[in-house]
Formats: C-alpha cells, structure tokens, sequence
C-alpha cells in the first residue's frame, strides 16, 4: 500500500505540478480555482494524472481530474481514494 502524504503535502505537490505546466509559479496556483482556468487542457489532465500515478505509486482514474477540477477538490478525493486502497 503507499504511503499517504497529508493534504498539505498533496496540495502542494499538485500546485508545483500544475505550475509546472502553465509556467507560472507555485504560489499563483490558488486550490480554489478550476485548472481549466489556468489552461489545462484534457491533455493535461491526462499528463498530470500520470504524474499523480507515479508520485502516489498506484493506478488512477484519469476523470478524477474532471470530476474535481479544482486542486482542492481533487486533494480530497485522492485523499479518499488513497485511504480505501
């Protein structure tokens, strides 16, 4: 099973990711916000949840992406996702 980071670390990690992609930096990455908004594209969301496959050891639905579109949002579903593995 892997290990679980804490939201903090998780949110941070898929801030510095996505900040990444749209080069900006970390900090104007707000969890609040639709990443659609900040230009992340299904090709995108596709790329980063491979990124989240290999940060988190495990296999992802990609729609989650879709279906959390906010960096909160999409925290606290991985969240849940990673507790019930």
């Amino acid at each position: 099973m892997p290990s679980i980071p804490s939201a903090d670390a998780l949110s941070s990690w898929l801030s510095a990711r996505i900040a990444t992609y749209v080069q900006r930096k970390p900090d104007e990455i707000r969890s609040d916000v639709p990443l659609a908004e900040y230009g992340l594209d299904s090709v995108y969301a596709l790329t980063l949840a491979g990124d989240l496959e290999d940060h988190l050891g495990m296999s992802l639905d990609p729609t989650l992406m879709w279906d959390h579109p906010t960096i909160a949002g999409l925290t606290q579903a991985l969240l849940q996702v990673l507790t019930s593995a």
